[in-house]
């Protein structure tokens, strides 16, 4: 992790979450949004490796961001901090594009420790909103013969590494494909499977038997 864009309009909470990004990751740049405008502005400017975004914004919602950092920068690790802990709120943003949620109440420590699993492929989520995610895709398993019919042999083997935490470099680098045609690989799973964000993917792979 190199850069980061904190959108956070409190100070306090800004505070705490750049208190555990740096001890998540160590020293990095962090540029700091406190509005959605602030945060266009910045996409603008740079590329970013992580996204910590509140949802909450004094001219509207923190998912304006997340949306449009996946379609800019899809390689962007997207992460919700929020004192928001409501099914929609969470379910929006994983729909959105987030890789991760997590709620401001939590130590710096803590969110530190959830930020520093993305580094091994572990989603980012307090354990709470972990809970409610497992507990919403329990209720409908997918038929593990459903994934085969759906999806080709090469979008199967893509699905298997985005349950593993694999950007689409990665994927492009393990599969030598190019950047584009794993990009496009993403786009037609997401399409035929109807998720949009990795979460989603990851659990339709684990209910299908290619993800463990």
């Amino acid at each position: 992790m190199k850069r980061a864009l904190l959108l956070e309009d409190y100070v306090e909470w800004s505070i705490l979450m750049e208190t555990a990004i740096k001890l998540a990751f160590g020293p990095l740049e962090i540029q700091l949004a406190t509005s959605i405008k602030g945060a266009n502005a910045l996409l603008d400017r740079y590329p970013f490796d992580l996204a910590v975004l509140d949802l909450n914004l004094p001219d509207g919602s923190g998912i304006e961001v997340l949306e449009r950092i996946g379609r800019d920068q899809p390689d962007t690790h997207c992460v919700v901090a929020t004192v928001s802990d409501d099914d929609d709120s969470l379910f929006s943003s994983l729909r959105s594009g987030a890789c991760g949620y997590l709620l401001k109440s939590e130590p710096p420590a803590m969110l530190a420790e959830h930020l520093k699993g993305m580094l091994s492929g572990q989603p980012p989520l307090s354990p709470a909103m972990a809970t409610r995610i497992i507990a919403h895709f329990s209720e409908a398993p997918r038929p593990d013969n459903q994934l085969s019919e759906l999806l080709t042999a090469r979008e199967r083997e893509v699905l298997k590494l985005i349950a593993r935490g694999a950007s689409r470099k990665q994927i492009a680098r393990e599969l030598e494909i190019s950047i584009y045609t794993a990009n496009d690989h993403v786009k037609a799973i997401y399409k035929k499977l109807n998720v949009k964000s990795r979460v989603e993917a990851t659990r339709v792979a684990l209910d299908g038997g290619l993800a463990y």
